[in-house]
This record gives structure tokens, sequence and C-alpha cells, in this order.
């Protein structure tokens, strides 16, 4: 197995539906093949989106995946679920159609150039802030739209101070702008008419929201307390949504449900989960472009999209199609018996597995304190109708009353789980574990976890994945402290019970650290990640405690030595030397 496994997040299987922190299916299926033939059985005990049965599906293996995730159930399934094309594509242009029909007059819009009704592709809201100086209201688009979208220096045109978006206070969000298609087929902008604010004001009378999927986001979540829903008064999952995308959403849930075949209705509800993000006030407008939904917090930008819904579900159900092209053209004219399930199960209890039933386990497991599945799955859940239960789940919350114990409840869930994973695994079988982490302490939790668990002291391999594509966030490491990559660390069942050894404390991390990096050699093409992360496979082959080892320690180590990380790649830099 290579050292560095690059793979891209653009292909169609992986965009087919969000989920946080999924792994690409064409970074499962090197491990699958390397540790497994066609026949074999492969598990993943944190399934999330079920990718790891996408990837057995493509080699001609089994595989059953679980989790706890009633959003990652629906996902995993949907990808799973056997439709032709053809079968797709009529039955969702049939239902379209009929929605459109019913509905789709919320989307109407008069074209300015030659008084044509249409339907628009989006509109643009912004929010309006009252001005701390002056208390005048100020639409924050409009602001921008005077300083030439430039942000970074705003100033109130009634008062002339200097606006600060934090210090002020929100008042509403209001139509900016409409899009549409102009006379010769290229999307154009213009101002809202009468027209406009008439169906907007149309749409704001209905009684959806009596009826429209919901559920609380009450403040014992972890997200509650991170997103400020109290402060933006979005303690609910129907809040983030326009009333014109609420009917549009609602009628065409009720016309899925309604399919008699199974397998269409869940590809179907399965392309309707995947595009709510995008249809919520969660799609952040940008000048130059989409900024897309964030998927890891609840989040409105001060300017959004409210887009035609019709548009998102169609170019979703485009999009599947090719994603299971792309599953059926990997595995070729193979025929094969295997077969593919997703169960409800927590990881440490794989009570529908029976012991030394498997040849490979491949999993990705929470990463700490970084994401609260539960949480962020409301969005989802709300429409199917059932919940993950957040009690269970493996992560170390930063706030509230289970603040204290929370590191060593998800010590004790990872160990579970991977002494679940060696009960299951046949003599000589594999467990594969993907994970990112910037703090050594999460690390060694889960180093402690694997040896607990009974695998071997020392990894038969590990391989840094690189998913390409970061997010600004993610760009920004080495000064936010932010990994981008992660290790999949793959150990090897004991063919004997010998208790495990015990892990070296007294090495000298920083030595180790040094070694790593005259071995690799700094160079500018490197990131902060690639090297923290070289650092912790070296740890790990050496049987090292990784504890105290930090990405914000690697960084400081990575200045010492004369370089940088730049803000904008995220690669390292040679400093510049100050002349005297």
């Amino acid at each position: 197995m290579q050292d560095i496994l690059k793979v891209g997040r653009s292909d169609s299987i992986y965009n087919g539906h969000s989920y946080l922190t999924k792994v690409p299916v064409m970074a499962i299926v090197p491990f699958i093949e390397e540790y497994t033939t066609p026949g074999d059985t492969v598990i993943d005990i944190f399934a999330g989106s079920g990718m790891t049965a996408v990837a057995a599906k493509m080699t001609g293996r089994n595989a059953i995946v679980s989790d706890i995730s009633k959003l990652g159930r629906h996902i995993g399934t949907g990808y799973l679920s056997n439709v032709t094309p053809d079968e797709l594509f009529q039955e969702s242009q049939r239902i379209f159609q009929d929605s459109k029909s019913s509905v789709g007059h919320v989307y109407h819009t008069i074209r300015e150039s030659d008084q044509e009704r249409l339907s628009f592709g989006k509109t643009i809201w912004s929010f309006v802030y009252e001005c701390t100086q002056c208390q005048s209201e100020l639409n924050y688009y409009r602001l921008l739209e005077a300083n030439s979208w430039d942000a970074k220096k705003l100033a109130c045109p009634h008062c002339q101070q200097d606006f600060v978006k934090k210090d002020a206070t929100f008042l509403r969000h209001e139509p900016v702008v409409v899009s549409l298609a102009g006379e010769k087929g290229k999307q154009i902008e213009q101002q809202l008419s009468d027209f406009d604010f008439n169906k907007i004001a149309d749409a704001e009378q209905s009684d959806v929201f009596d009826y429209f999927p919901n559920v609380d986001i009450p403040e014992d979540r972890e997200m509650y307390k991170r997103s400020a829903l109290r402060k933006w008064d979005l303690t609910s999952t129907n809040k983030f949504f326009s009333h014109r995308n609420a009917i549009v959403l609602y009628d065409l849930w009720q016309r899925f449900e309604a399919v008699e075949n199974e397998q269409l209705k869940q590809k179907l509800k399965f392309a309707f989960t995947a595009i709510l993000p995008r249809a919520s006030k969660r799609y952040q407008w940008s000048k130059k472009a989409p900024l897309n939904a964030a998927i890891q917090n609840y989040y409105i930008a001060p300017v959004f999209y409210e887009w035609n819904v019709y548009d998102l579900i169609e170019r979703k159900v485009n999009a599947l199609i090719k994603a299971d092209k792309q599953i059926t053209d990997y595995l070729g004219d193979d025929e094969t018996d295997a077969h593919q399930t997703y169960v409800t199960a927590s990881a440490d209890n794989l009570e529908h597995l029976d012991d030394n039933s498997v040849e490979l386990v491949f999993t990705d497991p929470p990463f700490g304190s970084n994401i609260f599945y539960a949480d962020m799955n409301l969005f989802h859940e709300a429409w199917l109708g059932e919940y993950t239960d957040q009690t269970v789940e493996a992560v170390m919350r930063t706030t509230g009353k289970t603040k204290v114990e929370s590191k060593e409840n998800y010590q004790r869930i990872l160990t579970g789980a991977f002494q679940e994973a060696r009960r299951v695994l046949k003599k000589g079988g594999h467990l594969s574990i993907v994970f990112g982490n910037s703090q050594g302490s999460i690390w060694s939790v889960v180093q402690q976890a694997i040896r607990d668990a009974g695998f071997t002291n020392k990894p038969v391999n590990i391989t840094i994945l690189d998913k390409g594509q970061r997010s600004v966030k993610g760009l920004n490491s080495g000064s936010e402290k932010v990994v981008t990559l992660d290790l999949i660390v793959t150990v090897k069942k004991q063919d004997d019970e010998l208790p495990p050894q015990d892990i070296e404390l007294n090495t000298d991390t920083h030595q180790l650290i040094e070694d790593t990096i005259n071995r690799i050699k700094l160079n500018e093409d490197l990131t902060a990640s690639h090297i923290y992360l070289d650092v912790l496979r070296n740890a790990m082959f050496n049987n090292v405690c990784i504890a105290n080892i930090d990405l914000g320690d690697i960084v400081e180590i990575i200045n010492e030595h004369g370089y940088i990380i730049d803000k904008d790649s995220g690669k390292l830099k040679k400093k510049v030397e100050e002349k005297e």
C-alpha cells in the first residue's frame, strides 16, 4: 500500500449526497482489494453515508455496514437502491411536472426586457442591520454593492461611520435581486418588481409551516451554542426555509411518499434530502460564485440564496444517474452474488454479526470534538421522522454538563467498538481506521483503544489520505491549527491472546519530530498537515506515545527551520529574511 493516497472529492458518487467527513469511495477501494478477495465480507462500524458498502459493491464484495445515524442509513440505502436510469428519470419528470402545475407558480417572475412571465432560478436575500451610531437601517448587500463588493471596510451611508457587522443589531432579512434566464438564455439579474413582492407576500400568508416537517434544536445540543441559535432565533429546523421553498419541498415530499416501488421511492427521497441544505437559507451567496451550504454548523450568511427547488432537484436526479453509472462501470461485466446492507447498530454492540465472520473492517470514527453528527442530522431527520440518539454518539463535547466525562466516554466507545471489530474478524483479518485530528491527546485515545482491543501493537500500514480540495478553513492549516489530511491506520488481528505491550512513554518526542523533519526534508510543496501526519506515522510505527504531539508544535518547529505557512495555499513558505 502506498504511503500517500491522493483521491479527489469531485466524482459523481462523492457528490451524490453530502455527509460530514465522508470518505471518497476510491480511498476505500484499494484497501478492500488489498486485504480481501471477491466474495469476502467487509464491514464498517461507523458507516456514516455508507461509502464502504458502495466500495464493496463496486469490487464484488459483501458488506454489512452499520451506524447509529438515521440519516446515514437513509443515505447509504439510497446509494445502494437499485433502479434503472430510465425508471428514475421518467418517474422524477412525471412528479416534477405534476408538482409544477400545482405549486410551481410561487417561482414566477416577470422579465423586465419583454414582460414575459417565467420561473426564476434564484433570489438573493440580504440581512438588514441597524447602524450602531445613527440607528439607520442598513441593507448589507447594498453596502457591499456601494463599496465595490469589498467587505473589508464598510461605512454607513447616513452617518459615514465605519460599519462593523459583528457589533451591529440584526433586524430582518429581505430580497434584493432576482436571477432568471434572459431573452438569449444567459442568466441575468434584475431588481424585484411589485409582482415579485406580491408573490413573496402571498407565500408568507400560507400556513405551510403548520404541517412542514420540523424539529426543535434544544439548548442541550452542542451545536445550539456553537452556532448561536438562540441569538439568531434559529432554534428549530423549519426556520431555515423560506415560505416559497417550504411550499414546494412539502409538495414534492408527499408525491415521493406516494411512489409504490420502494427502491424508486428510496432513490427519490435520497435526491430530496441531498438538496435540503441548498434549498434552505444556508446556501451562502458570493459575488463570484455560490459558496454552497455549510454542513458542519447551522449558519445563515448575511447574504444568501433562495434557490428554485425544481432546478436543484432536477440537477440532483441527473447527478445520481451518473453516480449509479460510476458504480456499475467499475465492476464491469463481472457477475457477482455479493450483497450489501446497511443496519442501525452501535459500533460497540454488533449483535447482528457472528464471531470470526468477516475479512476486513474499514471504518471512519468520529473525529473527537470536531463534528457533532446527531445535531447536524436533525436538519434532514425532521423529514425522515426518526432521529439519531445523541447519548451514544462517539464524540467529545466541549460545552454543557457532559464536558468533564466526555473524553472518557469517547475512549470507552472507541475501545468497545474496536473490541467488537476484533471479535467479528477472522484470524489474520485487518482493521483499517481513517482518522484526523490536530491534537495528539485525541490521537492517543485512538492509539490506546486499538491496543486495548487486542490488535497488533505495530500497524501493518499507515497511509496518508489526501482528499485534495480543502475548505477555506482547511487552507489555514498552521494558522488555525486545522489538519487538512487524514491517516488510514491498518492493524491486524493478533493470532494469540497475549496482552498488548506497553507504549514507551519516555521517548523524546521533540527528537522524533526533528528526525522526521530531517528525513522528509522541508520544501514548499509540503503542508503542515503532511509533516504532522508523517510525525504521527513515525511515532506509531515505533510504538511511541503520541499524546503530546500537536499540530501547533509541528508549526513551531517548522518556523524554527525557517518556514512559515502560506495562508492562501496552506503550504510551507520560506521566511523572508529582514535586512538590517
